[in-house]
C-alpha cells in the first residue's frame, strides 16, 4: 500500500490529464474559497471554463479571471501540463533536474526547460522561517579553484554559503559574502529564536552568540573532535556534503549568480520532507506567489 505522501505518476497522470484539469487545479488552488465575486460581489460566485482561453468567467457578470495571471506561469505560451509535468519532476527528484532532462522528458526547447527550471525554484522559496530547539550552525564554500595549492577558504573564486538546520527539523542555507561575524551574526539573530541552543564549530565568529541570547556549546574540528556528547555539526555538514554531490551529479556546475535559487530548491525539498506530497506542497506556493 503507497504511503500518504507518494505520488506516482500513475497518480500524476489520472489527476492531471489534460491541460482543462491543471487549469481547474490553478484556479481552485487561487480562488477555489471565493465568497463573494471580486466585480459585481454576487455570494458564492459559480464560474466556468471559457473555452479557448485559459480564463473562467463569472456566471452572474461576464468577469473572467485568469488563474494563471501573477504566478510565474504568466505570459507564458507553454501549455500549464507542461509546467505540472516539470513539477512533477521537481517533486520526484532528491537531486534536482537539470535542464536538459527537462528537455528530454517534456520537448520542449532547453531555452524553455531552463527558464522553467528556474521559476519551478522561485516557487520553492519559502521566504523567512524561524528556527528553535537545537539549532546546528555552519559556512561553507561551493565552487571556484585551488589557488596557489591552497585549497578551502584559500581557494579562489568560491562562493561563500551560510547554513542552520533543526535537529530532525527544517534547514535554513544562504549565499554571503563572507564568514564574518558582521554578516553571520545578524542572519542568526533574524533566523534563530533567542534562548534557542546553538552548535557549531570553533570558528571565531560564533563566539559572541552567547551574549546574543543563546546557549552555545563547540566542537573542535581542527583538532579533529567531531562530536562531545550531544554537540556536533553532523546535521549541517551532511546537508553540505548532499548538496555538493548533488550539484556536482545534476549540474555539473552551478554559478555564483545563480547558486540561491538551487539552494532555495533544496532548503524547501528538506523542509517538505515529511508528511507531504511534495507535488502538491510546490504547487501550494502558487497562493502565495
Amino acid at each position: 500500500m503507497c504511503k500518504k505522501t507518494e505520488f506516482t505518476y500513475k497518480d500524476f497522470d489520472r489527476q492531471y490529464p489534460n491541460e482543462d484539469a491543471c487549469l481547474q487545479k490553478l484556479f481552485d488552488l487561487r480562488y477555489g474559497n471565493m465568497e463573494a465575486c471580486v466585480n459585481c460581489g454576487v455570494a458564492q460566485p459559480v464560474y466556468h471554463r471559457v473555452r479557448k482561453r485559459k480564463c473562467f468567467q463569472c456566471d452572474d457578470c461576464l468577469f473572467q479571471i485568469y488563474p494563471m495571471a501573477g504566478t510565474p506561469m504568466e505570459n507564458s505560451k507553454t501549455s500549464v501540463l507542461t509546467w505540472f509535468k516539470i513539477i512533477f519532476l521537481f517533486a520526484c527528484s532528491k537531486n534536482g533536474v537539470s535542464a536538459m532532462e527537462l528537455k528530454r522528458y517534456t520537448g520542449v526547447t532547453y531555452k524553455c526547460a531552463w527558464r522553467i527550471g528556474h521559476q519551478v525554484r522561485k516557487m520553492m522559496d519559502e521566504g523567512q522561517i524561524s528556527l528553535q530547539g537545537i539549532v546546528e550552525v555552519d559556512e561553507s564554500l561551493y565552487g571556484g579553484k585551488a589557488r596557489g595549492g591552497k585549497r578551502g577558504w584559500g581557494a579562489d573564486k568560491k562562493t561563500c554559503v551560510f547554513g542552520m538546520i533543526e535537529r530532525g527539523g527544517k534547514v535554513i542555507t544562504t549565499t554571503v559574502k563572507g564568514r564574518a561575524k558582521e554578516i553571520i551574526l545578524p542572519i542568526i539573530g533574524s533566523s534563530i529564536i533567542a534562548g534557542t541552543t546553538v552548535f557549531t564549530d570553533e570558528y571565531k565568529g560564533y563566539k559572541d552568540l552567547a551574549t546574543l541570547g543563546y546557549s552555545h556549546a563547540t566542537v573542535n574540528h581542527s583538532k579533529y573532535q567531531w562530536a562531545s556528547g550531544n554537540t556536533y555539526t553532523n546535521s549541517i555538514e551532511g546537508f553540505w556534503s548532499n548538496l555538493k554531490k548533488s550539484l556536482a551529479g545534476t549540474h555539473t556546475h552551478v554559478s555564483a549568480k545563480y547558486l540561491q535559487s538551487y539552494l532555495n530548491e533544496f532548503n524547501f525539498r528538506h523542509n517538505n520532507r515529511k508528511d507531504v506530497v511534495m507535488f502538491d506542497a510546490i504547487l501550494n506556493q502558487l497562493v502565495d506567489c
